[in-house]
């Protein structure tokens, strides 16, 4: 299991990493637009999977910080799916990515807390 938690986290540091670096940058500020969000969730939103995917990699030897990475990932997607349905009105079909990372995310978390 310790092994399949490593990857795991290797992987979601990396992809977090890169779509927050992506937000940051201005890419997705369309999106953000589509959701009536104001500019300044860019910078927040992108902050938080960054933090979070630096926690993750971290949190291979440091496992509080894997466990406080992943409930600040889990937060985020949870609060990503959440306005893909309620704010922009999308079909739940657009927020399952979203909430596959709001799962593996808590499992990160929860491996390190028990």
């Amino acid at each position: 299991m310790f092994i399949f938690i490593t990857v795991l986290q290797v992987l979601l540091g990396g992809f977090f990493l890169f779509t927050g670096s992506k937000i940051i940058s201005g890419k997705m500020a369309n999106e953000f637009k589509r959701f009536g969000l104001p500019s300044f969730f860019n910078v927040l939103t992108g902050s938080f999977e960054i933090v979070g995917a630096a926690g993750m990699i971290v949190g291979i030897w440091m496992p509080v910080a894997a466990i406080l990475a992943g409930l600040l990932l889990a937060g985020t997607m949870l609060a990503g799916a959440l306005t893909l349905i309620v704010l922009a009105k999308d079909p739940i079909q657009k927020a399952i990515p979203a909430l596959i990372l709001f799962i593996l995310s808590l499992i990160v978390s929860m491996y390190h807390f028990f």
